[in-house]
């Protein structure tokens, strides 16, 4: 029975999942998810300074980064999904390839039993590729 493996193509605008049981066997894509958030301006996307006024001194609270907020709820909303996969067995391996900073982001979501799964972590920006070029591109650079 071949082994199932996931490629995750991801950036913190947008991911994809892919699946491929061998190198002759081409990509299937299995799900995409999109982060629109990610695109807004920072000025669209932060929240001004929460806080009290003490003594003249308006603003202790840090500034709340809404667009980070959004990473990070995307990061999670994908490392959920490939942890569900991992332990109802539906995946044997995980690729991760995905862009900096947004790899790390991810990451740091990724509970134990995904990490055990992880075959590959490339950080790259290969989300704007054709899935036949990014299916070429996997194979001969990366042996995913």
């Amino acid at each position: 029975m071949p082994q199932t493996h996931w490629i995750l193509v991801a950036n913190a605008a947008q991911a994809r999942l892919f699946e491929r049981t061998s190198l002759t066997e081409p990509l299937v894509e299995l799900a995409d998810w999109v982060n629109p958030q990610s695109r807004m301006p920072a000025s669209e996307t932060e929240r001004a300074p929460l806080g009290h006024s003490l003594g003249g001194r308006a603003g202790l609270a840090p500034r709340s980064d809404l667009k980070q907020q959004q990473r990070s709820a995307f990061a999670q909303t994908l490392a959920a999904y490939c942890r569900e996969a991992v332990l109802n067995h539906r995946v044997k391996a995980l690729a991760l390839v995905v862009s900096n900073p947004f790899m790390g982001e991810l990451a740091a979501h990724l509970d134990a039993s995904v990490q055990k799964a992880l075959l590959a972590q490339h950080v790259l920006d290969l989300t704007s590729l054709s899935t036949t070029d990014l299916d070429q591109r996997l194979r001969t650079e990366f042996r995913l």
